[in-house]
This record gives structure tokens, C-alpha cells and sequence, in this order.
């Protein structure tokens, strides 16, 4: 579980997120038992899934390097990637041919977003492992715009008491966020995937009609 608000996080020595009580939610519905690690970040995560330290990783968007050596759930929840530039700076527009161009920008180092933008060939600055370090790299000016989701972009400005207001977005691409089981625990475990995947469809039943309790 890499550390990524809101979606999965640790605070206060605890697991967190609406990605992480998704999760719990799914895993107990299938009675499967589980024990997270927690992870800086994708990198690490990923690295981990590669070399068998882990079965699986959650929540994830897919790529091919992810696909490679796991398979990719039923969407659990989507992720809206996200430009994020200095509000002040009013020449830049994310939607236009010439901020691919030009403009230099960044992303969470071996994160989705960092191979995206790798293979689209904008300018990259230095890329930092932390998330966190995104909005100290724009805030500095040592980069024009960086992309992460939109979700977790307001929650590190809420950890990091940054004003929204300061800052402009434009959602560049919406992509599922699912779990991924190494391929490995597949196949010592063949059915997991089908039973996954029924538990992910009826965790989005339960949260569509929630289970209310009578008061007395």
C-alpha cells in the first residue's frame, strides 16, 4: 500500500484513505486474510510486487510494467489526473500544443503519472519520490506544472496548509484505480481474480444501497 492521500495513507500510526476502507471492505466480503506493507511510494511498491516480496497492490491504475507481472482488478474507483500550476501564471494552458511543447513540468518519480508523461514526451524536471515534494518543486518555480489526481493534489494542500486558491487545474485523463494480484499468487490461487472481482461489484452494490441500521 504506497502512501498516497486520499486514497491510501498512514497518519497517526494508522492505515487510512477511502482506497484502504475500500479495500478492508472488499477483502473482508471475500473472508480472505490479509497483512499490509506499507510503501513510500509506487516505485517502491511496484519494485516489490516484481520481486515477490508481495502478492498484490492497491490502488492502482494499470500500465504495462504493472501488467507484466500482475493482473489488474474491476475498477474499485477512478483517478482524474491533473495539471497543477501557479494560478499567477495565466499564460500556461495545459489543453494546448504549445505547453507540451514547452513547458517543463514533473511528476512522482516511477509513479503512472511519471511514465505517461515520459512516454509523451514532455520536458521533464527532476522528478521527487515524495508527493509531497511536487508542490515544493512548483511552489519554487523549478517547474511550470505537475500532474497527479486531482484528489490527491487537494489532499497534500490540505496536509501542507497550502491555499487552493493559489493554485489552477485542468483534468488531462480519467483512469480506473483498481488492485492488482501478482500473477504468481495467481497461480498457486486460480480463482482469486473471479472472486475478486465479484467482491469489488458487490462492494460498489453495498455502497450504492448502504445497509442502515433501525434506532431504538
Amino acid at each position: 500500500m504506497p502512501d498516497y492521500p486520499p486514497y491510501t495513507t498512514i497518519q497517526n500510526g494508522t492505515y487510512q484513505g477511502f482506497g484502504y476502507e475500500a479495500f478492508v471492505s472488499i477483502m473482508a466480503d471475500l473472508q480472505q486474510s490479509f497483512t499490509i506493507v506499507p510503501a513510500p511510494n509506487y516505485g517502491r511498491a511496484v519494485k516489490d510486487l516484481q520481486n515477490q516480496l508481495v502478492d498484490g497492490l492497491f490502488l492502482a491504475s494499470e500500465n504495462e510494467e504493472r501488467n507484466a507481472v500482475a493482473e489488474f482488478s474491476e475498477a474499485v474507483s477512478y483517478s482524474g489526473w491533473t495539471w497543477v500550476w501557479l494560478k499567477q501564471r495565466t499564460e500556461l494552458n495545459p489543453a494546448s500544443a504549445d505547453f507540451k511543447k514547452n513547458a517543463i513540468v514533473s511528476a512522482q518519480l516511477n509513479s503512472n503519472t511519471y511514465i505517461w508523461v515520459v512516454k509523451q514526451n514532455y520536458k521533464m524536471a527532476g522528478a521527487p519520490s515524495n508527493i509531497r515534494m511536487l508542490f515544493t518543486m512548483l511552489n519554487s518555480r523549478r517547474v511550470d506544472a505537475i500532474l497527479l489526481p486531482e484528489l490527491t493534489a487537494k489532499a497534500v494542500m490540505q496536509q501542507e496548509k497550502l491555499d487552493p486558491d493559489l493554485y489552477s487545474m485542468h483534468l488531462e485523463v480519467q483512469l480506473p484505480f483498481g488492485i492488482y494480484i501478482s500473477k504468481a499468487y495467481i497461480a498457486r490461487n486460480p480463482d482469486i481474480m473471479p472472486k475478486l472481482n465479484q467482491a469489488i461489484v458487490r462492494y460498489h452494490e453495498r455502497q450504492k444501497n448502504p445497509v442502515t441500521h433501525p434506532l431504538y
